[in-house]
C-alpha cells in the first residue's frame, strides 16, 4: 500500500465512520494531502492537517478534490502538514498513552511496574 501511495498527491477518505484511520496514517506518511469525512474520531488526529468535507456531500468532495488538484500551494502545504502529523504517530507514544489510561486503572503500586521503555520493546515495528 505505502508503495501505491507514494504515487498519490491526495488521499480521500470521506468515512461516516473511523475509529482511527490507519489508511490516513499510511497516506499521511507518503506525503498525500489528506480529504477526510468530517466526523470526531478524524477531526481528532488531524485537525489542522486535513480538508474536511461532509461524507454525504459529494459535491463538497467534488469541490475539494478539484481545489486540491488545481491549487499546488494547498494541495503541498496540506500534504506537509499530515507527514508532520503523522510523525506524532510513534509506537514509544503509542506504549506510553496505553500505559497511562491503563495505569489510571490500576492501583499506583502495580502501576510502577511497568515502564513504556518495557512495553515499546516487545511492538513489532515494520521493516525490523
Amino acid at each position: 500500500m505505502a508503495k501505491q501511495l507514494s504515487h498519490a498527491a491526495i488521499y480521500a477518505l470521506p468515512a461516516r465512520y473511523e475509529p482511527f484511520g490507519l489508511s490516513v496514517l499510511e497516506a499521511a506518511l507518503s506525503g498525500c494531502a489528506l480529504v477526510l469525512g468530517d466526523i470526531p474520531s478524524l477531526r481528532e488526529n488531524w485537525s489542522g492537517a486535513a480538508s474536511f468535507v461532509d461524507p454525504n456531500d459529494d459535491d463538497q468532495l467534488a469541490h475539494t478534490l478539484n481545489e486540491l488538484i488545481t491549487n499546488t500551494t494547498l494541495r503541498e502545504s496540506l500534504a506537509a502538514a499530515a507527514l508532520a502529523r503523522s510523525r506524532r504517530f510513534t509506537p514509544r507514544r503509542f506504549a506510553s498513552q496505553y500505559l497511562s489510561a491503563y495505569s489510571d486503572l490500576l492501583s499506583p503500586i502495580q502501576a510502577a511496574r511497568v515502564s513504556p521503555d518495557h512495553l515499546v520493546e516487545r511492538i513489532p515495528v515494520c521493516g525490523s
